[in-house]
């Protein structure tokens, strides 16, 4: 296979028509990455949305925009004028990489994973459960971020997405430098380079407690505790990261899902007040260095301290 100087590297995959995406690292050669060449078409009508299928795929994305994936050609195609760069970077690329990701054997989540131990540990939940927040407080204080929305891996390694993070807003105390992206809807923090690929080492689910309300003085205790983590039970693991698959239509490997739901996982149940962040980062320091503990790990409450806004 020839190489391009141009050539990118995201989510396990060779990426080559997005040379002039900041956000995306340069490809280095040799490697055995899918390549995925992606293009625009504006000239023609868009393709009409297709169900699961193993050669071609055309979806319409959250925004209107249409786009179209073929297995035989490794191209994904966005329909209509071609997108601006950010929207490349995150979320369109995400999108056609899943596909191919998921044509190629692998598995891919609604999931973040910063790096510890020289592993990524996954951090899943849904949409506004918080990761992206959480990941922005771990990157402030030097832990490396190796993926942001959507973490691909083979069922060994996870995969690096492309080197930012989007916000809804900023987290206080984070000394992070950001930029207006996606149509000025997020604040985008530049993440610097990682690794290609990581082991993964295990799964952490976020939740918000019950009954807290989504804005709480800073401080202030209105659900009756703080942050806690507890080990989420074998028996539960595999039906949980079969719930948090991205596009649960596309095929997937039953082996892949299997060897992941052997590794440990946790459930981290927080507040939603800024206060409870910062023990919120201890605790999962905790639960990294006793893998195995069988215990919940609760913060203290005298240990919680304010820090600024909430969220």
């Amino acid at each position: 296979m020839s190489h391009s100087p141009t050539d990118r590297h995201a989510y396990g995959l060779r990426v080559r028509g997005l040379g002039h995406v900041t956000e995306l690292a340069p490809a280095v050669p040799p490697d055995d990455r899918p390549t995925l060449t992606v293009r625009y078409d504006h000239t023609g009508p868009p393709p009409q949305p297709t169900g699961p299928d193993r050669e071609r795929c055309a979806r319409v994305l959250a925004d209107g925009r249409r786009m179209s994936v073929r297995r035989d050609l490794s191209t994904a195609t966005f329909h209509g004028p071609a997108p601006a760069p950010d929207l490349l970077a995150h979320p369109y690329l995400a999108a056609a990489a899943i596909v191919v990701n998921r044509w190629a054997g692998r598995e891919s989540f609604h999931a973040g994973a910063f790096v510890s131990g020289g592993r990524a540990w996954a951090v899943l939940g849904a949409r506004t459960a918080g990761k992206s927040s959480l990941l922005a407080a771990l990157a402030a204080d030097g832990v490396p971020v190796l993926a942001d929305d959507v973490l691909v891996t083979d069922g060994r390694d996870g995969f690096a997405g492309p080197r930012c993070l989007d916000l809804r807003e900023p987290v206080p105390g984070a000394d992070l430098a950001t930029r207006p992206a996606r149509y000025a809807t997020r604040l985008r923090v530049a993440l610097p380079p990682a690794p290609d690929r990581l082991p993964v080492g295990g799964w952490f689910f976020l939740r918000w407690r019950d009954g807290q309300p989504d804005t709480a003085p800073p401080g202030s205790r209105r659900d009756g505790g703080g942050p806690a983590v507890s080990p989420v039970p074998a028996s539960d693991l595999l039906a949980r990261l079969a719930a948090l698959r991205t596009w649960p239509e596309l095929p997937s490997d039953p082996a892949v899902l299997l060897a992941l739901a052997t590794l440990p996982a946790w459930d981290l149940v927080r507040p939603r007040g800024w206060w409870a962040l910062d023990h919120t980062r201890r605790l999962i320091g905790r639960a990294l260095r006793a893998p195995t503990e069988a215990t919940p790990v609760t913060a203290p409450t005298d240990a919680v301290r304010p820090a600024g806004a909430t969220s």
